[in-house]
């Protein structure tokens, strides 16, 4: 009984130091890295998937999205001579908000799904790691705020 006892308390102490307490459960950002495909410096293309529609974006900012059996073009924000390095996505309120990083430059645009057009562009830090959502505001670890 007292082996059992000692087995339990042991199995019991390592299942809570594996499960972090409510309090110092750590914030993951919304945000989902999309699929790249192809290597520099050859053409590469970025491929996500939302409720709406399938995007593939290309490393110069071309993007593309399918509509019935048309393509829809729309062009993001890229640096002269810049490619997109890494690219990020977050459906909020029905748009789309791409995270992306272009030369020495980080950028958030908003992408109207309905419509098939850019709402807006913000310039980023190019060292930008995922924010976090609170509050409708999208926060960055350098402590940028960017309201939605």
């Amino acid at each position: 009984m007292k082996n059992l006892v000692v087995v339990c308390l042991g199995i019991l102490v390592t299942v809570s130091a594996a499960v972090p307490a409510h309090s110092q459960r750590q914030e993951v950002s919304p945000f989902v890295q999309a699929k790249r495909i192809g290597d520099p410096p050859a053409q590469q293309f970025y491929l996500l998937s939302t409720s709406v529609r399938d995007y593939a974006i290309r490393h110069d900012g071309l993007g593309e999205v399918l509509v019935n059996v048309r393509k829809k073009n729309f062009q993001l924000k890229v640096g002269f001579n810049s490619r997109i390095e890494r690219l990020y996505f977050f459906e909020y309120e029905g748009d789309l908000l791409l995270l992306y990083e272009a030369g020495a430059s980080g950028y958030l645009a908003r992408f109207d799904q309905k419509t098939k057009t850019i709402k807006g562009t913000t310039d980023l830090k190019e060292d930008f790691e995922p924010p976090l959502l609170k509050n409708q505001s999208l926060i960055f670890t350098d402590g940028t705020v960017v309201s939605l």
